[in-house]
């Protein structure tokens, strides 16, 4: 490149697609693709100007491809770009799982190119201001070591984030505690609507705040993280389980208070 900076191809400018530009446009020359391109004024807004508007096939021709996508349309695109995909690129997902997406690419990417999972532990809402000293889970499933020491240095070194090093499986397995678990009860106490009262407590102004967690997200992303994640829907079932075990204990004491 005539800057020097290497290409960086970003196929899906949904709301963490154009998170990534606002970053990471200082380092790279960043080509952007998505079946339906943002407006100017929505990328404006985001922060997110920063970038060659541009085909399928110059995105993924790029040094580094970033597959930013709902999981359910994962394969679709891969395939579609795959054929494009220069020998000795890296090809990095950034879904909120890993098992399935890896899987996928696995499959269809090209043996050429280099994999590597990366899920971002934070998105838009929680990196609006600043993602300095925020954790990256990586799972290097296809990349040499000396490659992915470059990769590290530059998310520790230049974004300023806290690598953790795993596996699909595992990061699957801690997923469903951590993220589908938090989603999963935060998307329902936002549609029991806590409003805002005089009398709240700080244990209410906990839940609202923990209810708001979901406020940004999409749909797609909320199908990612419960139905891509292999261990969620296990834990989600024990949870609604135990919350109805409290209902019915509560149900027997009114019965019994009456009786």
């Amino acid at each position: 490149m005539a800057d020097g900076k290497k290409s960086l191809g970003i196929i899906g400018l949904g709301a963490f697609g154009r998170f990534m530009v606002k970053h990471l446009s200082p380092y790279y020359r960043l080509v952007g693709y998505d079946n339906a391109m943002p407006s100017p004024d929505l990328l404006a807004r985001d922060g997110a100007e920063a970038f060659e508007p541009g085909s399928l096939a110059a995105a993924a021709s790029c040094d580094i491809v970033v597959f930013a996508v709902p999981l359910e349309s994962l394969e679709d695109a891969a395939v579609l770009a795959a054929p494009h995909i220069r020998a000795g690129a890296l090809v990095v997902d950034v879904t909120s799982v890993k098992v399935r997406p890896l899987e996928i690419l696995g499959r269809v990417i090209p043996e050429h190119a280099e994999l590597l999972g990366c899920h971002p532990l934070f998105g838009p809402q929680s990196g609006k201001n600043g993602i300095a000293s925020l954790r990256v889970a990586l799972c290097p499933v296809r990349i040499g070591r000396e490659r992915y020491y470059k990769v590290c240095d530059f998310l520790t070194d230049s974004l300023r984030l806290l690598v953790l090093k795993t596996d699909p499986d595992t990061h699957d397995r801690e997923m469903a505690k951590v993220q589908a678990m938090t989603h999963f009860m935060s998307r329902a106490l936002r549609e029991i609507g806590l409003e805002p009262s005089t009398m709240a407590t700080r244990a209410y102004e906990k839940l609202q705040e923990f209810a708001s967690i979901v406020l940004s997200d999409s749909w797609d992303l909320f199908l990612t993280i419960e139905n891509g994640n292999p261990h969620a829907e296990d834990l989600r079932k024990r949870l609604v389980g135990e919350l109805q075990k409290l209902e019915d204990k509560l149900e027997a004491s009114a019965v019994e208070r009456v009786g």
